[in-house]
C-alpha cells in the first residue's frame, strides 16, 4: 500500500507540472465562444473582474468527468454576472464538437472552441500542456492560480472566494434536463471505504441515471450500474486493482452530474 501511495503522489506531481501554465502575467487575448459572443480579457480585467479559465480537449476523460462540476461553481458565482468570469478554452476542436461536448457533459459557462474562436492560440501562448488545467487571473493580470486540482465544485469555490470571488444568484438558473437544479444531483455517500469486493452509493437523483467507475485518468472501466431514486446502489470492484479511482454520476440523459474519489483495497491486500 505504501509503494502505491508513493507511485500515486509522483503521478500527481508529474501532472501537475506538465498541466500548470509557466506564467505569472496574464497574456492578453481576444476569442469567440461558440456562441459567437466576443470575449477580451484585459477588458475584463480592467472591469476588476476575476477570471477563472478551463483549458480543455474534447477527448479528455478527465474534462467530462469535472466539467459539470466546473459549471456548478459557475452557478455559484453567478454566472459571469458578478465579479468572476469563467471561461472554457478549448484546444484542436471546432464549434461543432465543442458544442457536442459542452451538451454532453452539462457545460453551462461559455466555451471557446480551438479551431474557430481562437483557443488553439490561447493555449500555445500560456504553455498549456496537460488537461484540464484551471486556472485564475486576477485583475491586475497576475495569475493567482496556475493549476486547480481537482477542480471539484467545492475546491474551485474554495479558492476563488479566498481570492475574493463574491458568491451571487445566478440570474438564469441552469437545470438539467429532467429539470432538476444540477446541485441536487449528487451522490451522498459510500461504503465501505476503502472498498474491498463492492461499494455501496446513495444519491440525490429523483429519476434514474447511472453510475460508472473511471480510473484518475478518466477511462470508463467496466458497464455503467443503474441508479434508481431513493436505493442504495451497489458496484462489484473485486475486478479492479487496488488503487485510487474515481466515482461518476451520470443523469437520465448520460450527462455526468457529480464524482467522487474512490478508494479500492484488494481483499488479498488486507
Amino acid at each position: 500500500m505504501r509503494k502505491l501511495l508513493i507511485l500515486f503522489t509522483f503521478l500527481l506531481v508529474t501532472h501537475y507540472v506538465n498541466a500548470q501554465t509557466s506564467l505569472d502575467t496574464a497574456v492578453n487575448f481576444t476569442v469567440k465562444d461558440v456562441n459567437g459572443v466576443t470575449h477580451r480579457l484585459y477588458e475584463y480585467l480592467e472591469q476588476d473582474k476575476i477570471v477563472v479559465i478551463d483549458f480543455f480537449t474534447i477527448t479528455c476523460g478527465p474534462c467530462s468527468t469535472y466539467a459539470p462540476l466546473i459549471s456548478e461553481s459557475y452557478t455559484h458565482f453567478g454566472c459571469n454576472t458578478s465579479n468572476v468570469i469563467f471561461l472554457g478554452i478549448n484546444w484542436g476542436a471546432d464549434n461543432a464538437g465543442v458544442i457536442d461536448f459542452g451538451e454532453t457533459n452539462g457545460v453551462n459557462y461559455p466555451e471557446i472552441s480551438g479551431t474557430e474562436g481562437n483557443g488553439n492560440h490561447v493555449v500555445e501562448d500560456y504553455g498549456v500542456l496537460s488537461y484540464p488545467t484551471v486556472i485564475v487571473i486576477m485583475p491586475d493580470s497576475y495569475i493567482a492560480e496556475k493549476y486547480i486540482w481537482p477542480p471539484t465544485t467545492e475546491h474551485l469555490d474554495s479558492i476563488i472566494s479566498a481570492h475574493g470571488g463574491l458568491f451571487s444568484a445566478c440570474t438564469t438558473p441552469v437545470l438539467s434536463d429532467n429539470e432538476v437544479p444540477v446541485a441536487t444531483n449528487k451522490i451522498l455517500s459510500l461504503f465501505p471505504v476503502p472498498a474491498i469486493s463492492a461499494v455501496t452509493c446513495t444519491t440525490s437523483l429523483t429519476v434514474e441515471g447511472s453510475v460508472e467507475i473511471r480510473s484518475v485518468t478518466g477511462i470508463t472501466l467496466g458497464e455503467p450500474v443503474s441508479v434508481t431514486p431513493g436505493e442504495y446502489t451497489r458496484i462489484v470492484t473485486s475486478h479492479l486493482v487496488q488503487g485510487y479511482y474515481l466515482l461518476v454520476l451520470r443523469n437520465k440523459n448520460g450527462i455526468v452530474v457529480d464524482c467522487q474519489p474512490l478508494i479500492i483495497q484488494n481483499q488479498s491486500n488486507r
